[in-house]
């Protein structure tokens, strides 16, 4: 079984927006505040990327595929066929 993944390659502008007790923390860009919101202002997609990735799903799960001849196979209780 196949997925296909699709990848967007491109540019973002956002404005990040964190809280602080005083100005001074505020200033240090190292400083981590407390988290506001993230607002999106634009996005420029350059490319798009598709891929073709096996899932690692089996797609048939029969004895035959499985390698299992069929003498060894059990016959199944109940079942009417001789």
């Amino acid at each position: 079984m196949f997925k296909y993944i699709r990848r967007k390659f491109g540019e973002a502008n956002f404005t990040h927006t964190d809280s602080f007790n005083n100005a001074e923390k505020a200033a240090d860009p190292q400083a981590i505040g407390e988290f506001v919101e993230v607002k999106i202002n634009d996005i420029k997609i350059d490319f798009i990327k598709v891929n073709k990735e096996k899932d690692g799903r089996v797609e048939d799960t029969s004895a035959k595929v499985q390698g299992s001849p069929s003498s060894e196979t059990q016959k199944v209780s109940g079942d009417k066929s001789t």
